[in-house]
């Protein structure tokens, strides 16, 4: 299913970018940074939440919601093209609890990813200044760090326990978007964009489990570009 998506995907780039003519636009290095929105499948990260509840009547009081990114790039822009290296900040997290009169237990599990990669973005000449579209496609690696914080109390005493899971994997991100032209140096830019996320098995001391960080989702993106020729 991830592989056709992903051909469907580039399939439609291609012919984008073979259908428009190439147009004058601006050269120079670039910063990009933006403030976005994602939502996060990490199934197997749910089941693990999901498998503690039926352990001493836990309950879910929060469940790996959809959360903000940040996502600060640098690049190059030649006409058209535009390309670059770039770096995201993915997080969210779920906990468990309960609490009666002889003490409480509470499950904190937080979930931080950071992707390191590449992009290569393709204007779009609109005809009406200073809009332009773009497409874009971002492949990197991923970085995932499983927090997992236990905390039993009963009466007087506590009890602490923290265990951490690490993975790497690979991402795809193919982008749609606008780009609007406040002056030659600043420009404002919209897009979104679905990512697509391979390998990713965690590891504990060192030792694969079978749980995949996979934070395969929907990307919203607003940001700034600066521009310096």
């Amino acid at each position: 299913m991830k592989k056709r998506a992903i051909i469907t995907t580039l399939l439609f780039l291609f012919f984008i970018v073979s259908t428009y003519g190439q147009k004058g636009f601006t050269r120079g290095w670039t910063i990009d940074y933006s403030i976005g929105y994602g939502s996060y499948q990490l199934e197997d990260i749910k089941n693990l939440l999901d498998a503690m509840t039926n352990h001493y009547g836990l309950k879910a009081t929060d469940w790996f919601p959809d959360y903000v990114t940040h996502s600060a790039s640098l690049g190059y822009t030649a006409g058209q093209h535009h390309f670059g290296t770039g770096f995201s900040y993915l997080t969210t997290g779920g906990r468990l609890h309960r609490a009666d009169y002889s003490g409480s237990m509470t499950v904190d599990m937080i979930m931080n990813g950071y992707r390191v990669g590449a992009f290569y973005r393709y204007y779009i000449d609109t005809g009406l200044p200073p809009f332009s579209f773009y497409l874009q496609m971002s492949p990197g690696a991923l970085f995932s760090n499983l927090n997992m914080k236990e905390k039993l109390t009963i009466y007087a005493e506590s009890q602490k326990n923290i265990t951490e899971l690490k993975g790497v994997g690979l991402y795809l991100e193919p982008t749609i978007g606008m780009k609007y032209r406040i002056d030659n140096w600043l420009h404002f830019s919209l897009g979104g964009g679905y990512e697509f996320d391979f390998l990713g098995k965690m590891k504990l001391s060192g030792q694969k489990t079978d749980i995949d960080s996979k934070w395969d989702g929907f990307r919203l993106y607003a940001g700034v570009i600066l521009f310096y020729r």
